[in-house]
């Protein structure tokens, strides 16, 4: 018997009734127990990023209501910009969030978040990457700049490997704890050494704003 350090997660389908985000639990091989991890709040950051839990693990599209602010275009791309409000949540720790996809693939771009006052909290990007020959997309940098408090994150992806001609005999119960056969990653991402290597701080968008005759609250 092999015994594996390692943490489960599981989250749930919540609604206005049930608002729990998720449960954790930790196996420690030093005292060969499982323990619950304390429940971690929406708006903690994850794992020593700007991130919050929410933005990294507990979102669910079907928690918010959705509308249509206009069109934008960003980095040579053109987006739809479109609010997101909690519809669940009856004391969530953002008024809204404000959201640029991508029309023709439904990339999200560019995000700002405001806080319960309506203040101007982060501003985030995203960089994507189709992958051959699956033709999936996925997003290879991640980054976040806090108003607030001046903290940046940059959250960098290894290359994908995905629908690699794996067989199904290769996913079995044992097989899949391995990590060998589903999980492989491919060459990481440029070293981040000194504060110059990081690329520019994610702006807000003022031009779409001034178009509009919005001054956004910071």
């Amino acid at each position: 018997m092999v015994e594996r350090e390692g943490n489960s997660c599981y989250t749930y389908l919540k609604s206005k009734e049930f608002t729990k985000p998720a449960d954790f639990f930790r196996y420690s091989r030093k005292i060969r127990r499982v323990t619950r991890v304390p429940t971690l709040k929406n708006e903690d950051a994850a794992i020593g990023t700007e991130a919050s839990w929410y933005d990294f693990h507990f979102h669910q599209p079907w928690d918010n209501e959705y509308k249509i602010l206009g069109e934008d275009i960003i980095r040579g791309n053109d987006c739809l910009v479109i609010e997101r409000r909690s519809k669940i949540y009856p004391d969530f720790y953002l008024e809204k969030s404000i959201i640029w996809v991508e029309r023709h693939n439904f990339l999200k771009l560019h995000e700002e978040q405001f806080d319960k006052k309506g203040k101007l909290l982060k501003v985030m990007d995203w960089e994507w990457k189709q992958l051959k020959p699956s033709n999936h997309w996925v997003y290879t940098s991640w980054n976040i700049v806090n108003l607030k408090t001046g903290g940046r994150s940059l959250l960098q992806m290894f290359d994908h490997e995905l629908d690699a001609g794996r067989k199904e005999r290769e996913f079995d119960a044992i097989r899949m704890t391995e990590e060998k056969i589903w999980k492989k990653c491919g060459k990481g991402p440029p070293p981040v050494k000194k504060l110059s290597d990081f690329p520019p701080a994610p702006e807000v968008r003022k031009e779409f704003w001034n178009k509009r005759g919005i001054k956004q609250n910071q």
